[in-house]
């Protein structure tokens, strides 16, 4: 099988898509943080999706080496606010959620994430995969 129904979306494998990546952090090893204000963060998503992305993937947790973590209030407030404004202006449009921690992941999903980017595999928090099963 390979076309998929997320959150009544399709979503088709047969064939390569693309996934855009939005990282809402200062601590970026891509952007610098140039998508932390939410107009940048929908000028962003926009082109994304005008250059053919079928997925948003967002991040507010730098994953580079040597990046600090930050707080998961901070993390959560930005991933939150960033899939709420997203989904508002493109309610179409599928969403994942790029977060290790599985609180997060639950408050993601809540607002509106159709999907989890979990880069440990669910090995930094045991309490992913029963967020996700939900």
């Amino acid at each position: 099988m390979s076309v998929f129904k997320i959150n009544g979306k399709k979503l088709d494998l047969s064939t390569a898509i693309v996934m855009g990546i939005l990282n809402i952090t200062q601590d970026s090893f891509y952007d610098g943080g140039k998508y932390l204000l939410t107009k940048n963060i929908l000028v962003k998503t926009e082109q994304m999706l005008k250059d053919g992305a079928s997925i948003i993937d967002i991040g507010a947790q730098s994953s580079r080496p040597g990046a600090k973590s930050i707080k998961s209030k901070l993390e959560k407030e930005r991933l939150v606010s960033a899939i709420t404004n997203i989904k508002q202006h493109f309610p179409e449009i599928i969403i994942s959620a790029d977060t290790y921690r599985a609180e997060i992941a639950k408050a993601c999903m809540e607002s509106g994430a159709d999907m989890i980017n979990d880069i440990s595999a669910v090995n930094m928090d045991s309490r992913m995969l029963y967020v996700i099963a939900e």
